[in-house]
């Protein structure tokens, strides 16, 4: 195959998998990662199931790329950020409004995370992606983590992971609050209540009054 109809074709199948994989999102976002199908997302983007199987072999591998591009979307974000920012408390004060914005612009987002990162979920995604998925997290994380263990006055490492992801948990919760309209007054001072809690944890690690 001459080399331009090689550079056609990559092309070709890049858009379709992108098609795809924008169909497949929509679909998570309506009907979840147990209620979707391969059928419903074929139909979606407007192809056949077997146009998908090529690319993705189940619907646990596309709900992995969908969740896996929003976790590397937020991750470029915090570290847009939080670069060249000197002071660790106001890096991961930056770091930590940037995950806000990204889940309060993208509430699908945090919604297909939880699904899957939901430590009573029997059913796993198999083939490893569980796992893929968890280290992206994590990396995700570990920004954060860093800017906390610049702040501990004893930055003990198991300390510093606890209290990072505590700081998402509490992020995580004014988003699920907010969005599904359980306290109808948290709405736009989730963000007020996010800076209070990041403040009061530099100064609490940090050793200030």
């Amino acid at each position: 195959m001459p080399a331009a109809s090689r550079t056609y074709q990559r092309t070709l199948d890049q858009h379709r998998r992108q098609v795809i994989v924008n169909a497949a999102r929509r679909v998570f976002e309506t009907s979840g990662l147990e209620g979707a199908s391969i059928r419903a997302i074929a139909q979606m983007a407007g192809c056949t199931t077997g146009a998908i199987y090529p690319h993705f072999p189940s619907k646990e591998e596309l709900f992995a790329v969908v969740l896996g591009g929003s976790l590397s979307s937020i991750t470029v974000e915090v570290r847009r950020a939080m670069n060249n920012v000197v002071p660790p408390a106001k890096a991961l004060k930056r770091g930590t409004l940037a995950i806000y914005k990204y889940y309060d612009a993208h509430p699908s987002d945090l919604a297909l995370a939880l699904a899957v990162f939901n430590v009573e979920r029997k059913a796993k995604l198999g083939r490893g992606l569980d796992e893929a998925l968890k280290r992206q997290f994590d990396a995700l994380l570990e920004q954060l983590a860093e800017q906390v263990g610049k702040i501990a006055k004893k930055p003990f490492r198991p300390m510093v992971r606890i209290e990072a992801a505590a700081l998402v948990t509490y992020l995580v919760g004014l988003l699920v609050l907010k969005h599904g309209g359980r306290i109808d007054t948290i709405g736009n001072t989730a963000p007020v209540l996010l800076a209070h809690y990041t403040r009061n944890m530099v100064a609490r690690l940090s050793g200030a009054s």
